[in-house]
């Protein structure tokens, strides 16, 4: 850990912010190696941890999901888990990639993949195990959110030629076949879905028109309501309040709910980046 860029602020960009580079060497220097020495350790001790019990929690959700039991049972056992590991000690992005490898993991544990030429099914489990134990919770995570020609390249890989795939392979794979998430579901749309929905309809000239007319009509008559810039970041404050996003999580399922909470974990990150760059500082 480098404690110089790790306490410099950092632009919208990611790139630390040079203006305060100074003021933190500064600040280091204050207060002396003795106490840089002790944060850096405390890092050190507490990544290790997190490596070495995030093999348990893996464990733990795999089973939460092969439980069986009630969607709503399911989603609300698998929030109270998710916090119950945050308040252990895990940081919030490792908790979203625990979750949604677990559930992966749990629901491709005895999926069996035919192929040409014959394999018993005992054989192909035992195939789909060894393949889902060589990777482990970052890896299954990008592959959970692939879609299933993403996955079935992974897969390939290792079961034709024995080849495990980086994390940046991982990563590049995922970004050119993303699962698409059903907003309102939960649920990834498969390749099939998605080919259907991108054909284009046909349009009805007649119901284009009307909309048309509608649409002058609106503009004609009254201008768009301005809402202030206040009252647009009270609104945005009221709609991430705890009661309200729970509500909204509540909608989705749990592996949705953990790709949404990973999102907003990344959003707070870049807003308080934002914010700091905006702050007047006064030495």
């Amino acid at each position: 850990m480098n404690i110089t860029k790790t306490l410099t602020p950092k632009n919208e960009n990611g790139n630390l912010d040079q203006r305060f580079i100074s003021y933190v060497k500064s600040l280091i220097e204050h207060c002396g190696q003795e106490c840089i020495d002790t944060l850096y350790q405390f890092h050190k001790e507490t990544e290790e941890s997190e490596r070495k019990a995030g093999g348990a929690a893996l464990h733990m959700i795999v089973k939460l999901y092969s439980l069986k039991m009630e969607d709503w049972e399911k989603k609300r056992l698998a929030k109270s888990l998710r916090d119950a590991l945050q308040e252990i000690g895990f940081k919030p992005s490792k908790v979203t990639k625990l979750m949604g490898a677990g559930k992966f993991k749990a629901d491709q544990w005895n999926r069996l993949h035919h192929c040409i030429g014959y394999k018993t099914d005992q054989q192909l489990k035992e195939e789909q195990h060894d393949f889902l134990n060589k990777y482990g919770v970052t890896a299954l995570y990008e592959i959970s959110r692939m879609n299933d020609v993403g996955q079935a390249q992974v897969r390939s890989a290792y079961v034709d030629n024995g080849n495990i795939m980086s994390k940046h392979a991982l990563e590049e794979i995922r970004k050119a076949n993303p699962a698409i998430v059903d907003e309102r579901q939960g649920r990834y749309k498969s390749s099939i879905e998605r080919s259907k929905e991108s054909q284009p309809q046909q349009a009805d000239e007649s119901d284009n028109l009307t909309a048309y007319k509608d649409l002058v009509s609106a503009a004609d008559s009254s201008e768009a309501l301005q809402v202030s810039a206040q009252k647009t970041v009270v609104n945005f404050l009221r709609s991430v309040e705890p009661d309200n996003l729970d509500k909204l999580l509540n909608d989705y399922t749990p592996h949705a709910q953990d790709q949404i909470l990973g999102m907003l974990s990344e959003a707070v990150t870049k807003l308080a980046s934002y914010v700091a760059t905006k702050q007047l500082v006064n030495i």
